[in-house]
């Protein structure tokens, strides 16, 4: 086995390794701190989002784990080579690809700021002093939305974007990507396609396709219709299962909703690969 082919080996030997980023976290110096040290620990996949920043701080990472990799082997490291980089997608309006908002002018001063408290990826702040910034690091923000519920004051709101196929497409994938996860669910058929018509021409180039579904009615039904429309596809797909979107490490329950989507998958017999996502943690295995 070699270094280029370690992460399709995985793939087929049922042990593959994806970091997720986050397909809204922009936060450059944690994606390149997350990058490196999980290529050293022997991740297969880096899924980041489609930013071109965000992109040239995950390959900056992934270029100074190539010069470290003799050493973490020798300290016991899993590091195999370089992971796949992939890039998140989107088809339509989707959780994953979202920012929280609001004025921090409006929020009362006697205001306990449960946001700051339930935020895990430390997004909101309060500061201090004329020139200080109160509100949400845009930068940190992945979306998870845990802050809407608690605002007593109802303030938060989310402001969503949605992919532009043929602007983004062409941009991303001539930017050494290897792979692509299109985040979709039943019903956005006709926005898939326009997605995929933009992704198309760019396919040979592509190591791994990956399609991220929550549950719905005809799940499967969707599946198979998507599963026509990329054929003839020159590279693996994955099917990933987006049990309960962003949310494992909120508790060991919500591994159930992941494990339930990829049985359901798995047993529809779809030609491709099952994976694990939303609400997968260490009670998964």
């Amino acid at each position: 086995m070699t270094e280029l082919y370690y992460p399709l080996h995985s793939l087929r030997e049922g042990h593959w390794f994806k970091l997720i980023c986050g397909a809204s976290f922009q936060h450059l110096p944690a994606v390149r701190s997350l990058t490196l040290a999980y290529t050293l620990a022997g991740a297969d996949c880096i899924d980041v989002a489609a930013d071109p920043a965000v992109i040239s701080a995950a390959k900056d990472a992934l270029q100074v784990a190539s010069t470290m990799g003799k050493e973490a082997k020798q300290r016991g490291f899993g590091f195999l080579g370089r992971p796949w980089l992939m890039v998140s997608l989107n088809d339509g309006e989707d959780p994953h690809f979202r920012k929280a908002e609001f004025d921090s002018d409006l929020c009362p001063g006697d205001c306990p700021r449960p946001c700051e408290k339930i935020c895990p990826a430390q997004a909101i702040t309060f500061q201090n002093g004329s020139e200080a910034y109160s509100g949400v690091l845009d930068q940190r923000c992945y979306g998870c939305g845990r802050c809407l519920p608690v605002c007593p004051h109802q303030l938060i709101t989310t402001r969503s974007y949605v992919s532009a196929p043929f602007a983004i497409a062409p941009l991303i994938l001539s930017n050494g990507v290897d792979a692509i996860e299109i985040h979709t669910k039943v019903g956005n058929l006709p926005d898939f396609k326009r997605l995929w018509h933009a992704i198309a021409p760019w396919c040979a180039q592509l190591k791994l396709l990956a399609i991220s579904c929550p549950d719905g009615k005809d799940l499967i039904d969707y599946l198979k219709e998507i599963y026509q429309l990329i054929q003839p596809l020159p590279c693996p797909l994955i099917w990933q299962t987006d049990g309960r979107p962003m949310s494992g490490d909120i508790g060991m329950g919500t591994t159930h909703a992941a494990i339930k989507l990829a049985e359901k998958v798995i047993a529809a017999g779809l030609p491709g690969y099952v994976q694990l996502a939303g609400g997968t943690n260490n009670h998964t295995v």
